[in-house]
C-alpha cells in the first residue's frame, strides 16, 4: 500500500470507530435477541457490495464456535458482507474461506488442524482468523507463516484452546477471556461452550476489515493495544494479560471484558 503507516492507522481507527458508533446507537433501542438480529441486519445492509478478489482470508471455527447453527448463520452473514471464495480461490470469487474444525479438516475420521497447511498451500492468503483454535493450531500457523508463498500472513487468534504460549508466538495477537487455562482438553471444550462472547459477529467483521486494509501482520509494539481495542469494538474493554506467577505483562496476549461489568 502507498499510504504512510500513520495514515493507515488513522484511517482504520476512524472506520472502526464509525462502525462502533453506529452499532452503539442501534443497540440502545433494544436488549433482546430479536433486536440484536435486527441491528446486525441493518449493519450488514449498510455495507457496500463486496467485490471479487484474488486475496483471501481464512476463518476457522473451532471449539465453542463450531455448532451447526452458529456456523450456518455466520457463514451466510460473511457471504453477504465479504463474499465467499470458490474452490479454486479465483480472483472472480469472494474474500472469505471458511473452515469448521473438525468437520472440514478430517484425515480419515479424525479432525486434524494440520490439514489447513495443504488446503491453503496455493491460496493467495492475506490472513487467518481462528475462533476457538484447537490444540496444535500453533504448529499449523507457524508452518503457514514460514511458507514463502505467504510472506505477509496476518494471524489473529480469538479465544484459543491451544497451548497459550505457543499460540502467542505464532499470532499477531491473542484475544482471550479471563479464564484459567486447563491441561484437560475436554474441560477446555466444555468451558468454551459455556462462555460464549456476545457480539462475536462484530469482532469477526472488524478483524476482517483490519486485515483487508493493512494487508500485513500487526507489529508487537505500543500501537497493538489500540488495534485490538478497535477490533474488539465499543462494548468491550481490553487489557494486557498479566502472568499470575511472574507478574509480567504479555506483549500480544489480551483479555476481553464487557464494559458494563
Amino acid at each position: 500500500m502507498k499510504m504512510t503507516k500513520l495514515l493507515k492507522i488513522f484511517t482504520i481507527t476512524l472506520a472502526i470507530a464509525s462502525l462502533a458508533f453506529i452499532s452503539c446507537s442501534r443497540k440502545k433501542n433494544t436488549a433482546d435477541q430479536n433486536g440484536t438480529a435486527a441491528e446486525s441486519t441493518q449493519k450488514e445492509n449498510a455495507r457496500p457490495q463486496w467485490q471479487p478478489t484474488k486475496k483471501k482470508i481464512c476463518v476457522v471455527f473451532g471449539y465453542g464456535y463450531n455448532s451447526e447453527e452458529f456456523v450456518k448463520n455466520e457463514v451466510k452473514r460473511l457471504e453477504a458482507n465479504f463474499g465467499l471464495s470458490d474452490e479454486e480461490a479465483s480472483e472472480n470469487s469472494g474474500l472469505i474461506i471458511p473452515y469448521v474444525f473438525p468437520d472440514d479438516l478430517k484425515v480419515g475420521s479424525t479432525g486434524r488442524i494440520s490439514r489447513l497447511t495443504t488446503l491453503l498451500e496455493d491460496v493467495d492468503l492475506t490472513g487467518i482468523i481462528t475462533i476457538g483454535a484447537p490444540e496444535y493450531t500453533s504448529n499449523t500457523l507457524a508452518n503457514l507463516r514460514d511458507d514463502e508463498k505467504h510472506p505477509l500472513l496476518a494471524i489473529y487468534t480469538l479465544f484459543p484452546q491451544d497451548d497459550i504460549l505457543a499460540i502467542e508466538a505464532t499470532s499477531d495477537f491473542v484475544l482471550d477471556r479471563a479464564v484459567e487455562q486447563s491441561d484437560n482438553v475436554q474441560e477446555v471444550k466444555e468451558e468454551a461452550e459455556q462462555k460464549d462472547i456476545g457480539g462475536i459477529e462484530e469482532i469477526i467483521d472488524n478483524a476482517i476489515d483490519y486485515m483487508t486494509m493493512i494487508e500485513e501482520p500487526l507489529k508487537s509494539n505500543s500501537e497493538l493495544l489500540t488495534h485490538v481495542n478497535n477490533i474488539a469494538g465499543a462494548y468491550y474493554k481490553i487489557k494486557r494479560y498479566v502472568d499470575p506467577e511472574t507478574g509480567l505483562s504479555s506483549i500480544n496476549h489480551f483479555i476481553i471484558e464487557e464494559k458494563n461489568k
